[in-house]
């Protein structure tokens, strides 16, 4: 019964996260330097709590007396991570809430699975060691959240952070616009065997003169983004 409580309480959890709302006025207030460290003791407590319900439910051992209490934590702490993202939601930037939003869905998930992994044990008389890679998961994605430089500090560090991603992917694309802007023009052909005729696609037209001007207006602009 514990184990489906856990699972039943990761379900209602994601769906507490994708709905949106926040906390009543009552409770708002806090500054979100408080919020970061209430959401990453939080954290730290699933992390301790998951560990011990896989040392206390190794099936090929199972202390299910033991896992009373440490399934108990997770479900409580799994509901209080929602309330504190629902803490944040009224006041924060929207760029460092939907990271802190993700960590939470990402580890209340992996808890989902971990947890699930026994209540199917138990019906099917497994003592497989998979719950390992499950516990696993959720140690890793709670011990990349907690690393120095793991989640931002501020909105202003978040927007920074997705800044730097975005602009590395933009980056890619851009150096592939250049390349077009240096194909040969005209009616000749460059002959690269780069890949793209396999999915059908024909690399080696030349561009027209419209399309040229188009692709180098597109590395003009490109150049005038700030790295």
């Amino acid at each position: 019964m514990s184990l489906t409580l856990v699972v039943e309480s990761c379900k209602a959890a994601l769906i507490a996260l994708a709905d949106g709302s926040s906390a009543d006025e009552e409770y708002l207030g806090s500054d979100f330097a408080t919020l970061r460290k209430d959401f990453m003791s939080i954290l730290a407590l699933l992390h301790a709590a998951s560990t011990k319900v896989a040392l206390s439910l190794k099936p090929s051992s199972p202390q299910h007396k033991a896992s009373l209490t440490p399934l108990k934590d997770l479900s409580n702490n799994v509901a209080a991570v929602v309330h504190s993202i629902r803490l944040m939601r009224r006041t924060h930037g929207e760029t460092v809430l939907s990271e802190y939003e993700g960590v939470a869905r990402n580890v209340v998930s992996s808890i989902e699975h971990f947890i699930q992994f026994f209540v199917e044990s138990e019906l099917e008389g497994s003592t497989s060691n998979d719950y390992l890679v499950g516990v696993g998961k959720v140690h890793e994605l709670i011990d990349s959240a907690k690393k120095p430089g793991g989640l931002s500090l501020n909105n202003r560090e978040a927007v920074r952070k997705k800044w730097r991603q975005d602009h590395d992917s933009l980056a890619d694309a851009a150096e592939e616009i250049q390349d077009m802007c240096k194909a040969p023009s005209g009616n000749e052909e460059e002959f690269l065997d780069d890949g793209w005729d396999e999915l059908g696609l024909d690399s080696k037209q030349a561009l027209s003169p419209e399309e040229r001007d188009r692709t180098e207006k597109v590395c003009i602009r490109w150049s005038q983004v700030p790295g």
